[in-house]
This record gives C-alpha cells, sequence and structure tokens, in this order.
C-alpha cells in the first residue's frame, strides 16, 4: 500500500511541475504554407524545448551567451512577462530561446512568464489577445506591478538586456 501511494504521490508531482503551475491549452496543427507543425495557444516553455520545436529552441538558447554586463549594474523589479511568438516565425525561434537563456541567468520563476504561440494570422487558438495589439512577433510585454512597462517587438533596438534594463528601469 505505501508503495502505491508513493508511486500515485509521485506521478502527482511529476504532473504538476510540468508547466509549472499555468493551465496550458494549445494545439499542434499543420501550417498550411511550410507543411510542418505549428503550436497554437498558452504553452509553457517545456513544449518549446520538446519535439518537434527542440532543436531550434535548444540550439538557439545554448549559442547564445548572456550580456550579464547589461544585467548586473541595475536592480529590476518584480515583474511579469508576456511572451506573443510564432514557433513558424524566424524572429520569435531566433530570439524567445535567447530569451529564455537571460531569464534563467536571471533566476527569473516560470510562473511569472505566459507564452502564447500564435497561427500566421496572429490568433491563439482559443485565447483571445486582441486586447495585447500584436503587430509583429515575437512581441515581449514587461509588467510591474499590474501595469505594462514596455515592449521589446521582434528584436530589440539594442538587445534584448539592455531593451529590458531600459523598459523596467526607467
Amino acid at each position: 500500500m505505501k508503495k502505491v501511494f508513493f508511486f500515485v504521490l509521485l506521478g502527482l508531482i511529476a504532473l504538476g511541475g510540468c508547466n509549472n503551475g499555468q493551465k496550458q491549452t494549445y494545439k499542434k496543427i499543420t501550417d498550411s504554407r511550410s507543411g510542418k507543425p505549428m503550436l497554437v495557444g498558452k504553452v509553457g516553455r517545456d513544449v518549446l524545448f520538446s519535439e518537434p520545436f527542440r532543436q531550434w529552441a535548444q540550439q538557439g538558447y545554448d549559442d547564445y551567451q548572456v550580456d550579464t554586463s547589461a544585467l548586473d549594474t541595475v536592480k529590476l523589479p518584480d515583474f511579469k512577462m508576456v511572451i506573443v511568438m510564432g514557433t513558424w516565425c524566424p524572429d520569435s525561434r531566433r530570439e524567445v530561446p535567447r530569451m529564455f537563456k537571460i531569464l534563467d541567468y536571471l533566476h527569473y520563476p516560470s510562473d511569472s512568464v505566459e507564452i502564447y504561440c500564435v497561427d500566421r494570422n496572429k490568433t491563439a487558438g482559443d485565447y483571445d489577445i486582441r486586447d495585447l495589439n500584436i503587430e509583429r512577433i515575437p512581441t515581449f510585454i514587461f509588467y510591474v506591478g499590474g501595469k505594462e512597462k514596455g515592449r521589446i517587438i521582434e528584436s530589440p533596438h539594442k538587445s534584448l538586456e539592455q531593451d529590458m534594463v531600459e523598459i523596467l528601469v526607467k
């Protein structure tokens, strides 16, 4: 009986840890333009680092060198972030893994980021994200105290780190 309880408890812990406590509702569909799989909906980071997206996500993460000097000179406030991206989008494939590497450097809590994957029409499946006014992706939206502080849209002006600091410390 104790063994059964242990394995049930272990299974529940494993399932609960998969999405960092955030509800994920997404679909894997086929992109009509490329014929490749794409995600739409709310996802966890773990989904982006699984097949068939793992190769570009992991390579982008591993290859990126965080500009620690831009981050170590200031104290960032507590913030939340929304990422709107497309698994089909070259800019998203480049910038999103880099942002994850920066967030890991900062020991940023995974449950403070929401990730929405959109199709080519910038819709996120069952999630209505029209109020986010997304025109280009990826879009990184930073919130402090529940209010939007700023965005990095498509690609940073200086660097992800420097743009993030300018948004959060202004």
